[in-house]
């Protein structure tokens, strides 16, 4: 069994803090994700609270498995692909379609509910993007969001370079078409 040192430091008000330096990798690596994976897990299950829960649920698997972390060469890569599993496994278990189509109604009433503008054209494009086929959003969501390189989105995504261009390619088409419709429709409906 692998033992940990404790690593100890004065707190600002002068308390003396021990804390393990699996703890503190744990902090340092894994914590700072956490808004990064949120982000993640919302684009893929389309539900903040849907999201929160699988975040704090591979935090915690994390934290009790943290020993199979040592070995990882990217730990960004390890998390968003442990965190795309779990979200693949609540929407299979949770019949996301129904759950997709809810959200979708929730952004649509806020955002007729005389929002901003800006806040408006926010939501077309959320609505385009999980409009878009799952591979191709994921690739979208990781390398135009998130900021990935291709490479890495490539990794996550389990497939080489050149289908991740491909995803892209035909993702931003669709997108352009998307939201060409949306704003063609908006205003046909400002002219009646």
């Amino acid at each position: 069994m692998k033992k940990t040192i404790p690593a100890c430091c004065v707190s600002g008000t002068g308390i003396v803090l021990c804390v393990t330096m699996e703890e503190i990798e744990f902090n340092t690596y894994i914590l700072p994700l956490r808004d990064r994976m949120f982000r993640y897990a919302q684009s893929l299950l389309l539900s903040a609270a849907e999201a929160e829960d699988a975040v704090a649920d591979l935090l915690e698997r994390l934290w009790v498995e943290r020993s199979r972390l040592a070995g990882c060469r990217n730990i960004d890569s390890f998390v968003l692909t442990a965190l795309r599993n779990r979200c693949y496994d609540l929407l299979r278990s949770r019949r996301a379609r129904s759950r997709r189509d809810d959200a979708f109604g929730e952004r649509i009433e806020r955002a007729t509910m005389g929002e901003s503008g800006v806040w408006e054209i926010r939501e077309q494009v959320r609505r385009a993007i999980a409009s878009l086929p799952e591979r191709q959003r994921e690739a979208v969501h990781l390398k135009d969001i998130e900021g990935y390189p291709t490479r890495e989105v490539a990794e996550l995504l389990g497939c080489d370079e050149a289908q991740v261009r491909v995803l892209l390619s035909r993702a931003r088409s669709a997108l352009r078409e998307i939201l060409q419709k949306m704003m063609d429709d908006g205003q046909a409906k400002q002219t009646h």
